[in-house]
């Protein structure tokens, strides 16, 4: 038995036949393709451990074909090994790197070492196997519904281009859902009305069967049965597993009691499965055949961005409950009635995880009360928990829906900044020093109270760092220029 499958993708005009020798006798299955589109239908139909790929093929570059696969989420672990060929100079310096191959062979050292090579391709294999990649992962995800032929490039091509651009057009549908998370309403009409442009078929849903208060949401085409309807409803909640009632929003035309059209075709596209609850996509039709390779291509790119939408969508629904249960003290700070640092962090860890795969900013701003010990020493602590509780008060009176507030210690304050540039965090933070300086406090039967003021450290994410300690920290170390620098200043480090 092969100890793994190797893609073997080298232009037919100067095959490394001893190459191709070598690996088989190293237990390789070695499955040749004379292009980078026969790749993509071999990957796609068949699946891989390895793809070795020359740089120049006749059709898409060995650098193209390597970035295809690995900026896709979904086949990023599959390990590519380039070989290099032609002149250094003909070798584009920025695919050479942006193309994320796992390694790349030079010509002399393919020439002087084949056994070598052969080794390099088991350590990627193992390590790709160790980390949970399967062959089969591969299978449809890279360009769904798709046959591509090195053969045919004009179609090949077309279909590329399709596909690429669908993925543009499902990242700007995602980006704009991921705006408007809240309140959920609001989303729906967004996804209906975002979708439906580019979409629509008989029927068009989505559900979200999280743990406690599982809900489905369905716009519908004039005409569609009653009865058909009832049994999609009843098959989605079979395979979601819903526990309890589901609550269903209705758009479009109800169900006809009588008569009516029944779904000739119905996909089920799970976006989402894990403890906190399950997901999908529902897209239906009346029609037979209804759903051609485009659309299933449209479908699946929905489905694989879908994932971190349906996670916001559920944490804030587990923020809703939690303000119904008892653990809803836990997270909340009593004097304010802001979230706490728990809680904080575990949000913002789930913020960044988000927006790096959406490749969106993150803003972070920390407010620290100017000389608070002070004013506690020489107004007394009822003084100062009036100056918190006005502070955290104004605090939500400036910020947007979208945007996190916190008690970040005992006088100071955090706030999480979605879709934020550190531009935006430094706007922000001047708006807050600026209305809390205009704060007028007083103490007791019209005596003038402190003069507070705060000082505010901005940072924002690094694409490169979803550790959400490092976002906090560089906020941290702005607010500590802030202070060095006389106080009721803001700061910011990039």
């Amino acid at each position: 038995m092969a100890i793994a499958k190797v893609v073997l993708v080298e232009d037919e005009k100067s095959p490394s036949t001893e190459f191709r020798a070598q690996l088989k006798k190293e237990g390789f299955e070695v499955t040749a393709c004379v292009g980078g589109f026969d790749a993509l239908d071999e990957l796609g139909t068949h699946g891989a451990d390895i793809v070795v790929a020359s740089t120049n093929l006749s059709d898409l570059s060995g650098y193209q074909l390597a970035s295809l696969i690995k900026s896709n989420d979904r086949t990023s672990r599959l390990p590519v090994m380039l070989l290099a060929k032609g002149d250094a100079a003909d070798q584009d310096p920025f695919w050479k790197v942006a193309a994320l191959a796992d390694a790349v062979i030079e010509p002399e050292n393919l020439e002087k070492d084949l056994k070598s090579v052969c080794t390099q391709i088991k350590n990627l294999v193992s390590k790709a196997q160790d980390s949970g990649w399967q062959p089969s992962m591969v299978k449809n995800l890279i360009v769904p519904s798709r046959s591509f032929s090195s053969a045919n490039l004009i179609n090949s091509y077309g279909g590329l281009l399709d596909d690429l651009l669908i993925e543009r057009m499902v990242a700007r549908v995602i980006r704009t859902l991921a705006e408007v998370i809240d309140p959920r309403k609001k989303f729906v009409d967004a996804y209906f009305s975002l979708v439906g442009q580019l979409f629509s078929p008989s029927l068009l849903g989505l559900v979200v069967a999280s743990a406690d208060g599982p809900w489905a949401a369905f716009q519908l085409e004039q005409g569609i049965s009653q009865e058909g309807f009832d049994k999609l409803v009843e098959k989605l909640t079979k395979e979601l597993e819903v526990v309890g009632d589901l609550n269903l929003d209705m758009r479009g035309e109800l169900p006809k009691a009588e008569g009516g059209k029944a779904f000739e075709e119905i996909e089920i596209l799970p976006v989402l499965q894990e403890k906190a609850g399950k997901a999908a996509l529902v897209f239906a039709s009346s029609e037979k055949n209804a759903f051609n390779a485009t659309s299933k291509a449209f479908m699946a790119q929905l489905q694989m961005q879908m994932a971190p939408v349906v996670q916001l969508l559920m944490a804030k629904h587990e923020i809703e409950v939690l303000h119904e249960r008892e653990a809803f003290r836990a997270a909340i700070d009593p004097l304010t009635g802001l979230y706490n640092l728990e809680f904080l962090v575990g949000f913002l860890q789930q913020q960044l995880l988000f927006s790096f795969r959406q490749r969106l900013a993150v803003g972070m701003a920390i407010i620290d009360i100017d000389n608070f010990a002070q004013i506690n020493d020489e107004f007394g602590f009822e003084i100062g928990d009036v100056v918190l509780t006005t502070i955290a008060n104004r605090l939500l009176n400036i910020t947007r829906s979208s945007d996190l507030i916190a008690r970040y210690g005992g006088d100071e304050f955090a706030v999480v900044l979605p879709n934020t540039d550190i531009a935006g965090a430094k706007i922000l933070g001047e708006k807050v020093r600026s209305e809390v300086e205009r704060i007028s406090f007083v103490k007791g039967q019209g005596a003038r109270g402190p003069k507070v003021t705060v000082s505010v450290g901005c940072s924002n994410f690094n694409m490169e760092d979803l550790n959400p300690e490092t976002i906090l920290r560089d906020a941290k170390l702005a607010l500590q220029q802030a202070k060095e620098a006389g106080r009721n200043q803001v700061a910011t480090q990039a």
